[in-house]
């Protein structure tokens, strides 16, 4: 549950969306703080039923998630 909780809270208090221009993290400035922040893009969501994946992150002061489209491979 504790990945369920942690789903819920970012969707939840998300003051908007971007999209990545990397794979594992973003620099950005934060609205809040003014200072240039590392979000690492820590998460990952995927599916079974394709190859295609997102992985995404929230800065921890403004809220902000950000986020990268992927494919991976499910062969084996």
């Amino acid at each position: 549950m504790e990945l369920l909780d942690s789903l819920r809270d970012i969707m939840s208090n998300a003051t908007g969306f971007e999209k990545s221009k990397n794979y594992y993290f973003e620099n950005h400035i934060c609205q809040k703080t003014g200072n240039n922040i590392k979000v690492n893009l820590d998460f990952k969501l995927s599916t079974e039923n394709n190859d295609k994946i997102m992985k995404f992150g929230m800065c921890k002061h403004c809220k902000k998630v950000f986020y990268y489209y992927d494919f991976e491979s499910h062969s084996l």
